[in-house]
């Protein structure tokens, strides 16, 4: 039986990520299309007996573009729908699970992974063929492989708790007294537990996400590079030019043409080094 056929609809700012296209159009039909056309008209041109999946791909998820998903899985429920974002958090995750979207992937991708979630779906749809078209397909989300470890140590776990709390608040002043007492330690204590686990100091650590974070918004077109740096937790524009410039090489400007131009030919991601050092 021939696969199913993916529609991947171009959600993007850039145009469709060439990742994404090469991984699916390797295994399935594919059909792209925009935002613009209408899903309704694109399933009715495939054949009767053909099966549909459908995927989203995005680069900087807004409320239109989110909204247009959230309302093709409520006009089309018997079709399953897949989501790519180069943006993610942790309440966008949790937007997808609700929507029911099937699987959600950051990235860049991992194609093996990609693929498994895709030949697995395909496999259900083929299973389900023969139901009522309504009938919505439920994924079982198996546990993940380390639920089966052992809790993290102690000290880890003040590591853990203090970078998810710096990651939510990077935009905030971030008192290294307050973090520690929020996380039942000292200054001292808590400077030495980042060392040990980043190889890095507590304020190191702050700079480089802050860093790291801008990268990711300075992808944005629609974002100015103050916007960047208000967003980051830098207050000063001189300060966060100079920053980004010892850890990267460049100006944030300098960084934004260099990327579009890279988008331009293949999804190239950007990284700081982690053998680098992170001078404040």
């Amino acid at each position: 039986m021939e696969k199913s056929t993916v529609v991947l609809v171009d959600a993007t700012q850039y145009g469709a990520d060439p990742a994404v296209v090469r991984v699916i159009e390797r295994r399935f039909p594919l059909v792209v299309v925009s935002k613009q056309d209408d899903l309704g008209a694109v399933y009715q041109r495939q054949p009767p007996e053909s099966r549909v999946i459908t995927c989203f791909d995005f680069d900087f998820p807004d409320i239109g573009s989110l909204s247009m998903l959230s309302e093709a899985k409520r006009e089309f429920t018997s079709v399953p729908m897949v989501m790519f974002t180069e943006q993610h958090s942790e309440a966008l995750a949790v937007w997808a699970l609700r929507t029911r979207v099937w699987d959600y992937f950051v990235k860049p991708l991992v194609e093996d992974t990609v693929a498994e979630s895709l030949n697995r779906l395909d496999r259900l749809l083929t299973e389900t063929s023969n139901r009522d078209p309504r009938t919505t397909i439920h994924q079982k989300h198996p546990l993940p492989d380390d639920a089966r470890f052992q809790k993290h140590r102690g000290e880890d776990k003040v590591v853990e708790t203090a970078a998810a709390y710096i990651d939510h608040h990077l935009a905030d002043k971030l008192m290294q007294a307050d973090i520690a007492e929020r996380c039942g330690t000292n200054s001292y204590q808590l400077s030495r537990l980042f060392k040990r686990v980043y190889g890095i100091t507590f304020q190191e650590y702050i700079v480089r996400r802050r860093i790291e974070k801008a990268i990711e918004l300075l992808h944005n077109n629609s974002a100015s590079v103050i916007d960047v740096c208000w967003a980051v937790g830098f207050h000063d524009a001189s300060h966060f030019t100079k920053m980004f410039q010892r850890h990267t090489g460049m100006t944030p400007s300098q960084y934004r043409h260099k990327w579009l131009t890279a988008r331009s030919v293949a999804a190239i991601p950007f990284q700081l080094s982690a053998s680098s050092p992170v001078k404040i």
